[in-house]
């Protein structure tokens, strides 16, 4: 072909790359995880964040609409400013979780090819910090009968006894249905689980005989959930956090934490030399690493058993005894 000759309409172009808005992004995300079957809790947490992430995106481009491409290392790191500066959270751990419930929509929307450059996400250093579990004596207190016989004082004191009991999570407490529990074979049946993996919990003596007497209280129908509302609803989580707290705080407990409970009984479970393979059923956990980070040993049990590892002195009579 010579120079000048017409060389027509190409066929094949480059394509372009798309520009998506964030909300899109999101949306596509989320309907892929609701297919997916991620729990509700995990749904509304990401809706909750993305709210965050996105009001961040509109304050950095000055846009009320931005799209995804600019999304980058830097940009996250401009994020965690805006978290530390603007929203004044000076939380790392708390930082770090905004940014862990972002990076599912992110890490989508590289594989779409929405967002041009994969990073790996700047995340905070946080020092760990000692877990003080319940003490006997708390539990005790927190085990006591309430004097009130009402509803929502036997509910909570039977909520109390279920944790404190089976280590089960606050998602899958909230959703045992009356027919979950079964009291001729000491069991509770856990079908909502992170895991998504149901499995039996089985139940003590003591608290068989909490349940059967809470249950004649509750009565109700075998497929309304075992902890309701006085509306006869599902408790909401924080719902839920508020009674325990409510609940703990009259009894003079500061502390009030629902998780505080399964790290409790792992830690006791443990100390009492339950087998790791056993333990690990009981709780869900999928692995025994996962199981490891709940126990939380206590200064007095290392003490209790430092000097049976420990060298010790040797203690023979001395012959030669140094003058005065």
């Amino acid at each position: 072909m010579q120079k000048g000759d017409f060389r027509g309409t190409r066929l094949f172009k480059q394509k372009g790359k798309e520009s998506v808005l964030y909300e899109t992004l999101f949306e596509q995300f989320y309907k892929s995880a609701e297919i997916k079957g991620r729990a509700v809790d995990t749904l509304r947490t990401y809706r909750h964040h993305n709210k965050y992430f996105l009001e961040f995106l509109c304050y950095k481009t000055g846009k009320n609409n931005p799209t995804c491409e600019i999304i980058d290392f830097e940009l996250m790191e401009d994020y965690i400013s805006y978290l530390q500066q603007i929203k004044e959270i000076k939380n790392n751990i708390t930082i770090n979780s905004y940014m862990q419930n972002v990076s599912p929509v992110i890490k989508y929307g590289f594989k779409k090819g929405y967002i041009y450059k994969d990073f790996q996400f700047p995340y905070l250093k946080v020092q760990e910090t000692f877990k003080e579990i319940y003490t006997p004596e708390e539990i005790e207190v927190l085990l006591e009968k309430p004097k009130k016989s009402n509803f929502v004082e036997i509910r909570d004191w039977a909520i109390i006894w279920t944790l404190a009991s089976t280590a089960i999570r606050a998602t899958e407490l909230r959703n045992l249905i009356v027919q979950s529990v079964d009291l001729i074979n000491r069991s509770i049946a856990v079908n909502r689980t992170k895991s998504k993996k149901p499995r039996y919990v089985p139940i003590s003596t003591s608290l068989c005989e909490v349940l059967e007497e809470y249950l004649e209280v509750r009565e109700g129908e075998g497929e309304g959930y075992l902890f309701p509302t006085v509306f006869n609803t599902q408790m909401e989580r924080s719902t839920l956090q508020k009674q325990i707290k409510r609940y703990c705080n009259e009894r003079g407990i500061e502390k009030c934490s629902l998780h505080l409970f399964r790290h409790t009984f792992i830690t006791n479970s443990v100390n009492a030399n339950v087998s790791p393979l056993i333990l690990k059923r009981v709780t869900g956990h999928s692995t025994l690493h996962e199981l490891n980070k709940y126990y939380n040993a206590r200064l007095t049990d290392v003490v209790a058993i430092i000097d049976d590892v420990a060298p010790k002195i040797n203690k023979k009579q001395q012959y030669f005894k140094n003058k005065k």
